[in-house]
């Protein structure tokens, strides 16, 4: 079996508005920071997506020269994906000023039999139908994962519930996990989500870190708590979370053992997955994805080892 990582996701353009200042008309959306992300760890992974015909031909060029092939991302007539976002002081806390679905709204996505049997198959942050489509055709997966948001919890619940119930992995932060649930516990939100299906699921506490969770053949639970890197002075935090989802699917192309990765994988790639998805709230929008490079992300995870390690 192929051990390629598949990459569903928004391709957009964003304006990004914090504390610190604001970005216009700039390179976003989920699949876009996911396989930036995926990049650092494997060569081994696809982009899929949709963008309309005012996309920017140089965001795809850069795409390429850092080793996200735009191949497979379909360009169709209309206005592509646009999100304009604004941040309070405290960057846990957002708010979507505008959003325009343009072509995503209605592109239909059909897979070649070569991306339907990838390894794993990544359906980063779009709406629950669009993800739902994108893992039925995905046959020959050995491992699935899936991002979610609040909004589309609200409003799509009964796709939520289909959605949980087909992948290995589902990861929501606190809030969103606390929505799914319908509990102010972050902990028992997370035991309700492997109730729902998945064998593994992450909540995201933000600047606090996240949470692993496993539900293992026998039906126990064991956990692992992953801190946050520290971060003194954080930008823009746009992207962070589809990125610690990029970088961890990258992580597990090495090790996906026919869908069932060891324990110790799994913790060694949701740190990974930390440190990367801290390096991009240091700029504005994708700016550090593409700045990073793997011998400073190899000096960093090196850091958050001697930060974390104790006896």
């Amino acid at each position: 079996m192929s051990s390629k990582a598949l990459i569903y996701g928004t391709i957009a353009i964003d304006t990004l508005i914090t504390p610190s200042g604001r970005a216009n008309s700039v390179l976003g959306g989920s699949g876009i920071y996911a396989s930036l992300a995926a990049r650092l760890l494997t060569a081994d992974m696809d982009l899929v997506g949709v963008v309309g015909t005012d996309f920017p031909a140089e965001y795809g060029l850069a795409m390429e020269a850092r080793g996200v092939s735009m191949q497979h991302v379909a360009q169709v007539e209309g206005e592509t994906f646009a999100w304009t976002g604004k941040y309070e002081s405290d960057m846990n806390n957002r708010t979507t000023v505008r959003t325009i679905e343009g072509v995503q709204e209605h592109w239909k996505m059909e897979l070649s039999p070569e991306q339907k049997n990838c390894a794993i198959a990544v359906a980063t942050n779009v709406t629950p139908p669009l993800q739902y489509r994108m893992l039925e055709q995905c046959e020959g997966a050995c491992f699935r994962m899936a991002d979610f948001m609040k909004s589309w919890i609200i409003r799509e619940r009964e796709y939520t519930h289909k959605l949980l119930s087909v992948v290995d992995m589902a990861l929501m932060n606190d809030e969103e996990a606390q929505e799914y649930a319908g509990t102010d516990d972050s902990l028992e939100a997370g035991y309700k989500l492997l109730e729902a299906g998945p064998r593994y699921a992450i909540v995201k506490h933000g600047s606090h870190g996240s949470t692993l969770l496993h539900r293992t053949e026998d039906g126990s639970i064991r956990l692992f708590r992953c801190p946050a890197w520290p971060l003194v002075n954080a930008q823009d935090p746009t992207g962070a979370g589809d990125s610690y989802m990029g970088a961890l699917a990258g992580y597990l192309t090495h090790c996906i053992n026919g869908g069932d990765p060891s324990w110790e994988d799994m913790k060694r790639g949701v740190a990974i997955a930390t440190v990367v998805a801290a390096a991009v709230c240091e700029k504005f929008g994708t700016v550090s994805l593409f700045a990073l490079t793997g011998r400073e992300l190899a000096e960093r995870i090196e850091r958050f080892r001697a930060m974390t390690q104790w006896d």
